[in-house]
């Protein structure tokens, strides 16, 4: 089986790669991270208390991957160790755990990839606005312009104020 390149998929607001594993054709590692500040301004006051739909999106991509590779015949477990690719990215990048892709083809490999990026955006998007369909095949910038036009300035001012104890007369 021959194996494709590495890929990448990556803005301010997430990134995705899948690069091969040295000495095992069709194996690939799987990283995802987002960078939750980014999102803040999209999803604050959206979403229940304690509830945080870039988190949950990112933690809920690796499940849909795993399921999207299983469908297509490959196999997938986890790698075991934190995202490696991805170690660049601090203050306020969550990285869900590697993920090991078998028995993919390079073509299968490029799907994961595209399959990830609109999934992850529109996983996210359905719990904050869900009326916006993500279109299928936007490049990197495309998705951030996106991502941008839906965040709101002074985010915090304008979410529902937080609940407060009653405080004693």
């Amino acid at each position: 089986m021959t194996t494709a390149a590495p890929l990448e998929y990556q803005n301010d607001f997430f990134t995705i790669k899948i690069s091969p594993l040295k000495h095992r054709s069709g194996a690939y590692n799987y990283s995802i991270g987002l960078n939750l500040p980014k999102f803040n301004p999209i999803i604050w006051g959206r979403t229940g208390i304690c509830s945080n739909a870039a988190f949950k999106g990112l933690q809920q991509l690796r499940a849909d991957v795993s399921h999207y590779a299983h469908q297509k015949g490959s196999s997938t477990m986890d790698a075991g160790i934190p995202c490696t690719n991805l170690c660049s990215h601090v203050n306020g990048w969550y990285q869900e755990s590697d993920l090991i892709i078998e028995n993919a083809s390079p073509e299968l490999v490029s799907d994961i990839l595209a399959f990830s990026a609109r999934t992850l955006v529109q996983t996210i998007l359905t719990a904050a606005h869900y009326d916006i369909t993500v279109e299928a095949g936007l490049a990197p910038a495309e998705s951030q312009r996106l991502l941008e036009s839906l965040s709101v300035p002074n985010y915090q001012e304008a979410a529902p104020p937080p609940i407060a104890k009653p405080q004693a007369a």
